[in-house]
């Protein structure tokens, strides 16, 4: 219970240390991880070279499956609810998507170099979704709630990235900007286009 309070308190003592969002150039949230295009997604927090070399002990909880998010489009939210092989890797997977999470709230930009990442940055700094994460054990729970349907498409696209790439292979060094790219490109995000390509425009390295 004393782990489970601290890593709810986590994402508050981040932002005021100045710590990071996202997974990184070298990597999703989930969601992600990496050190591409100048990112400092490595700093002391973001656990991402022990992500990256224990990402096979992470399954769906309950079962020996890659962790999947559970998504709903009509409520605009994705969970997950992620099993580590052990109480310290449930903690570094929540200490790193607190750690990334803090950083898009405070407007900066893991993997600047890929659109999606940039996209998503956009979104958590101007509160187009939310996101809440709770470790108990060797459990993980993570929600993201979305308040705009073009929100809401950009955190299912990296939560896709997060399950596929680096859950299921490690993968860390994937560009997403195509992708984000299409997601900009459809009628979800009309509303906002102009000022996310302004965004991605100044931003991108």
């Amino acid at each position: 219970m004393r782990q489970t309070t601290f890593i709810k308190t986590l994402g508050f003592s981040l932002l005021t240390a100045t710590l990071l969002v996202g997974c990184g150039g070298s990597s999703d949230s989930t969601t992600g991880t990496g050190t591409e295009g100048g990112d400092n997604t490595e700093g002391s927090g973001s656990n991402i070279p022990y992500l990256r070399d224990n990402h096979a002990n992470y399954s769906e909880h309950g079962s020996a499956q890659i962790p999947a998010p559970t998504k709903d489009a009509n409520a605009k939210s994705i969970n997950w609810t992620i099993a580590a092989t052990t109480e310290e890797g449930a903690f570094k997977l929540a200490e790193h998507i607190n750690y990334m999470d803090a950083k898009l709230q405070e407007d900066e930009n893991p993997r600047a170099f890929d659109k999606l990442f940039l996209m998503e940055a956009y979104m958590k700094f101007n509160r187009y979704y939310t996101t809440s994460v709770e470790q108990s054990s060797t459990n993980v729970v993570v929600s993201k709630n979305a308040n705009t349907a073009c929100a809401y498409e950009v955190i299912s696209a990296h939560s896709d990235a997060v399950s596929g790439d680096f859950f299921g292979r490690g993968d860390i060094t994937q560009n997403y900007s195509v992708i984000a790219e299409g997601i900009l490109a459809s009628s979800a995000c009309n509303d906002v286009r102009t000022s996310v390509e302004t965004y991605i425009l100044e931003r991108q390295k």
